[in-house]
């Protein structure tokens, strides 16, 4: 018995899985980027609103 190599098209499927793990890693990380800057803006929203109801009463 020989060893057994990967037919040439499953290399370039397992290839293909690689590239698209790394696309979807880099547009997690931009969603979790984006959902930080989206919480710091809400935080920021709440203290305007609660010191503008401060100021009414």
């Amino acid at each position: 018995m020989g060893t057994s190599y990967p037919a040439h098209d499953q290399h370039d499927r397992r290839e293909d899985c690689r590239l698209r793990d790394d696309e979807h890693a880099d547009d997690v990380l931009s969603l979790l980027e984006e959902n930080a800057r989206l919480r710091g803006l809400v935080v920021k929203l709440s203290n305007l609103i609660l010191r503008n109801v401060a100021d009414q009463r």
